[in-house]
């Protein structure tokens, strides 16, 4: 890791937000207060996050979070300057499918993890002739994550619990265990889920695990894979596999960690890993949009569609989206026909909403039509619905798909859009105002101290910075904020991500940033177990 930036440059967000939020300005803004910051460290200020509910293919949620960026500072300073002791922590373990890799500045994110579609093949290889799996998922793994747990990978639990000081030269990861419940109000229980520095420090915890379940029981698994928070342990006996599973719920509750029991089983390894639905539905999904495969396409769809409600999981559709990509659908004369099918599938499979923006918004940065009654149609159906259930995902998505395109947004739904106290939705409508994306004010509310540490810390930096508000900054972070302000850092940028896609060799949806290898291997959802 070259820069203590690279992790808020491009790992600062979650990776479920719309590409307009960007904070891939935040060095230059930063210049002039960081040797203050590094000075005041361990001054304990606690902030807060702007919270984010998204999508899940099952139909159920998962709340990401938007740290507070100076928090994230000493969070992204500290894994940069320990970056060595961090790789070796990753070393230490057999198991894990592969420690988090460090990205170039170029890609939209700061590291890569494994995705799934790499576990089968690696499976393979270290299961061996095992004939029974143990099959196991950590139970909530980043919520239920205690931040004293970080302290205790690197050093040892009785070490670490002897030695608590944030300051400790020995204990030098207790400086992490810190910056990390700064940025969560003081919290101990949970890491964020978004961040890439977050998915480090939760690697780094697992890979401990895996080096002591190997001791404590090593001799008696023929081999094993964990990706993130799912374990494959291949065994010689049922026996044996019910032995390893008391083991692994004894050293993951060690680490005050719990196994899920819904998903955890042990099973024949002539099962595929790979759900043979997948491996079905790619058999629908060559298209050559060169020529008229009308045909084609509505059976591709209708696999899909049929797939993802016999599984209940929005998956498939995913991976019909991911072709549709592929093939370039957004640059061809059947767009229209495709285009009605992507505003009816939003509204029946939300999880699959961003990728249809995204391709959407590719078909707009190539100067063809789209149909923009109809996108804002879907928009004023789905909006007023999502922000009375807090569904912060599809309502920002919208937004951003309204803005990009230049659908002008009805006064009746940015009056229901400025109730929202969501940071995400606030900031976007901010800056597209500032932008001239939208014609009216909007009524937000900010009154006349703008904090830097409660959850609307993203709203007031925004407005202030973009000169929406003249009013003055309160709270522990008022002189960083100030500054940052007065050197007006973009913390969201539409025109970057336009600008990018104009090209059509840049695919609308990116093998980085939505969880995608750099290569072309499937999407990541397709691959359930």
């Amino acid at each position: 890791m070259k820069t203590r930036f690279h992790l808020i440059d491009s790992g600062f967000y979650p990776e479920t937000l719309p590409p307009c939020f960007t904070s891939r300005d935040a060095k230059r803004a930063f210049r002039g207060i960081v040797k203050r910051l590094d000075d005041e460290k361990f001054h304990e200020r606690k902030t807060d996050y702007v919270r984010y509910s998204a999508t899940k293919h099952d139909g159920s949620r998962r709340l990401f979070g938007t740290p507070n960026i100076i928090s994230y500072f000493h969070i992204s300073s500290f894994l940069w300057k320990n970056w060595k002791s961090v790789e070796k922590g990753f070393g230490i373990s057999d198991f894990s499918l592969g420690a988090p890799k460090v990205l170039s500045a170029k890609d939209d994110r700061a590291v890569k993890v494994s995705s799934l579609s790499e576990l089968s093949a690696r499976a393979n290889e270290k299961l061996r002739y095992a004939p029974f799996i143990l099959q196991a998922d950590i139970a909530q793994c980043f919520p239920s994550i205690y931040t004293h747990s970080i302290s205790w990978a690197a050093h040892g639990i009785e070490k670490s619990k002897a030695d608590t000081e944030k300051k400790s030269e020995v204990n030098y990861f207790n400086a992490l265990d810190f910056f990390v419940r700064n940025a969560q109000r003081g919290n101990s229980r949970g890491v964020l889920i978004g961040p890439d520095g977050h998915r480090i420090i939760a690697e780094f915890i697992l890979s401990k695990i895996d080096e002591d379940l190997k001791k404590q029981i090593g001799d008696t698994i023929v081999g094993a894979v964990r990706h993130v928070d799912d374990y494959y342990i291949g065994l010689r006996t049922e026996h044996d596999a019910q032995s390893v599973l008391s083991h692994l719920r004894e050293a993951l509750a060690n680490f005050a960690l719990n196994l899920n029991d819904y998903k955890t089983r042990i099973y024949s390894s002539m099962e595929p890993i790979n759900d043979l639905w997948a491996q079905r539905l790619r058999d629908f999904m060559a298209f050559d949009f060169r020529k008229v495969q009308v045909d084609k396409l509505e059976r591709a769809i209708s696999e899909a569609a049929a797939t993802a409600s016999a599984i209940k999981s929005d998956s498939p559709i995913k991976i019909l989206l991911r072709s549709l990509d592929e093939s370039e659908v957004y640059d061809d004369i059947e767009w229209e026909y495709v285009e009605s099918y992507l505003q009816r599938i939003i509204q029946k499979f939300p999880h699959a909403l961003d990728y249809a923006c995204l391709l959407t918004a590719k078909r707009h940065a190539l100067e063809e039509s789209i149909d923009k009654e109809g996108w804002l149609a879907v928009a004023e159906t789905i909006i007023p619905r999502s922000l009375a259930l807090n569904h912060h995902h599809e309502v920002v998505w919208l937004i951003w798909l309204l803005i990009t395109c230049d659908i002008s947004l009805p006064w009746a739904l940015l009056e229901l859009l400025e109730k929202s106290r969501n940071g995400h939705i606030r900031s976007i409508l901010i800056q597209a105002y500032v932008d001239g994306k939208i014609s009216r004010k909007p009524r937000l509310s900010l009154g006349s101290g703008l904090s830097t540490v409660d959850e609307d810390w993203l709203t007031h930096l925004v407005a202030k910075s973009q000169g929406y508000s003249s009013a003055k900054f309160s709270g522990d972070f008022s002189s960083e904020f100030q500054h940052l302000s007065d050197r007006r850092i973009k913390l969201i940028d539409f025109r970057e991500h336009e600008d990018k896609i104009k090209k059509r060799a840049v695919r609308a949806i990116s093998r980085t940033r939505y969880g995608y290898d750099d290569d072309s291997a499937w999407e990541d959802d397709g691959l359930e177990f």
